[in-house]
């Protein structure tokens, strides 16, 4: 089995190649699955890792202090795939999905 601290880094950087574009194909959907489920990593360090994807994600979307409609469509697609309770979520992203 690999050293969890590069699990944990080949799991951030697939979230970072399957969300880059805003649109998970199936192919990308059943890779995440198949991560979550391997048993790879427990569920606390799952956690840890999409907690660490999505502050950085935030930090990244409002670096410019504006969220485009392209980043609010990968935000929803992340919070959707990765079943991400939206009262985890930063709160400003939380409101920006309310946004149509």
């Amino acid at each position: 089995m690999l050293d969890k601290a590069v699990s944990k880094r080949r799991f951030k950087g697939m979230l970072a190649r399957v969300f880059s574009d805003g649109v998970v194909n199936d192919a990308e959907a059943e890779e995440v699955r198949a991560i979550l489920s391997s048993g790879e990593l427990t569920p606390d360090e799952v956690k840890d890792v999409i907690a660490d994807f999505v502050q950085l994600t935030w930090r990244v979307t409002v670096a410019d202090s504006e969220i485009s409609e392209r980043e609010k469509v990968r935000l929803r697609e992340i919070v959707r795939v990765l079943e991400i309770p939206q009262s985890t979520l930063p709160p400003a992203w939380a409101e920006a999905l309310l946004q149509p």
